[in-house]
């Protein structure tokens, strides 16, 4: 008797755990919210001010050497003051910013993640979710869609990524080798992986006789050209029953994973 009272208490308990476990990850903002950060903290809007000057103002090319500061001795209890962000008023520096920023493993330079580090332990996060197969169904509630909700808030750049990912097969393979959106990924990553100074194992190509600002402008070009071609892929190209398909495969992985637990 006592053994199916414990029994019971322990599927009370689960159950409980379970309800409460989507809803103490439940995203404070709005998708709105959320989708506007991103969008207005990304690559393109970041240097798109600084373009202007760098193109008209040759000497704008390389910034200035950091003059060096002695180090404040440390107070005790003294917090210290943040460093302010690297400024992108040079052509050098954007090129900088740009080769943290828009790494092979995320292609779109959202305003989150700010870095490549950032980037790949977002997407170590995603695989190590749990799965679970989705949540107890309760009555008069839908755990289902909740969950579902949190989990696309919490992952949508990465789900966002998987999609340019399908997106890139989708064309390579059933519409033309020769298709852009594919390419011009290739074309942004080695836009980037050329150092400024030229490649050593090539010196027969003079890279570093191009013009910074130059360099600067087409990796610039070629991102926003990856953004209009991925959303003309998905959105123009693919066909609706195709949209569902990917819609849906997108949908089933945020229900079957348990969301992470977001420190704040």
């Amino acid at each position: 008797m006592g053994g199916k009272q414990a029994d019971r208490a322990a599927k009370k308990k689960a159950a409980k755990e379970d309800e409460t476990a989507d809803v103490a990850v439940a995203p404070s903002s709005s998708f709105k919210d959320m989708i506007k950060m991103l969008f207005m903290g990304s690559s393109i809007v970041q240097v798109a001010p600084s373009l202007q000057g760098i193109m008209t103002d040759d000497s704008k090319a390389k910034a200035p050497p950091a003059e060096d500061e002695e180090p404040k001795p440390k107070v005790e209890g003294e917090v210290e003051e943040e460093k302010p962000t690297a400024s992108l008023a040079y052509a050098d520096q954007v090129f900088d910013y740009l080769k943290k920023r828009l790494v092979w493993y995320n292609c779109l330079g959202l305003a989150e993640p700010a870095s490549a580090e950032e980037a790949l332990a977002a997407w170590m996060d995603l695989k190590e979710l749990e799965i679970d197969y989705g949540p107890r169904p309760k009555k008069n509630q839908s755990p289902g869609l909740d969950r579902i909700k949190i989990n696309l808030h919490n992952n949508f750049v990465q789900y966002l990524h998987v999609l340019l990912a399908l997106m890139m097969l989708r064309a390579f393979l059933f519409r033309s080798w020769f298709a852009c959106l594919p390419w011009l990924v290739g074309y942004q990553y080695l836009s980037l992986w050329v150092p400024l100074d030229g490649i050593p194992q090539l010196p027969q190509v003079p890279v570093e006789k191009c013009p910074l600002k130059f360099r600067v402008a087409a990796s610039v070009g070629i991102h926003l050209l990856v953004w209009l071609f991925f959303a003309y892929e998905t959105l123009w190209k693919m066909w609706f029953f195709e949209k569902g398909m990917v819609g849906g495969l997108i949908a089933y992985h945020a229900y079957a994973v348990r969301p992470a637990t977001k420190s704040e």
